[in-house]
């Protein structure tokens, strides 16, 4: 069973570090339009926007991989019981496990990303804010997967 595990996190890793290198690639090629502004936003370039588009598409892919299938992966690795248990005591024990810093900050990740998914093109300032804010928080998200990834290969 141990094995069968880390056979499924060693195959999660690996989609997970081709969804921060694309990630980080996309950001890459928009540190010259960052921070965005109402005016920058409204100047977008098609080949920006194609940029944000995967930026937005690998945050959503990385933030369901480890919330949707990591977590509960990484916790059935180190044998804690997981089966039938609600999304909200999967984090309070990824936290007291000191696998996450705080459930919060992954509840406030979702937040961000569910903000995004609002329409603001008639609204420049906003879609602007926005995309910063999720921006901003790839740092974020981005640490949690390394420290999982870490707090495993520390562990097998």
């Amino acid at each position: 069973m141990q094995e069968m595990m880390g056979d499924r996190l060693e195959r999660l890793f690996s989609e997970c570090d081709k969804h921060v290198l694309r990630m980080n690639s996309a950001k890459a090629k928009l540190a010259a339009v960052l921070p965005l502004t109402s005016i920058g936003y409204s100047a977008l370039t098609e080949d920006e926007i194609e940029h944000i588009d995967q930026f937005l598409f690998r945050f959503a892919k990385l933030q369901d991989a480890i919330g949707q299938r990591l977590f509960k992966s990484i916790l059935l690795f180190l044998q804690e019981d997981v089966e039938g248990v609600p999304f909200v005591d999967i984090l309070s024990k990824l936290e007291k496990l000191h696998l996450i810093e705080s459930s919060t900050q992954w509840q406030m990740l979702r937040e961000v990303r569910n903000e995004i998914a609002h329409q603001y093109d008639d609204a420049p300032e906003l879609a602007a804010q926005a995309l910063n804010t999720i921006f901003d928080s790839k740092v974020l998200l981005e640490s949690i997967y390394l420290g999982l990834k870490e707090a495993y290969l520390n562990r097998k």
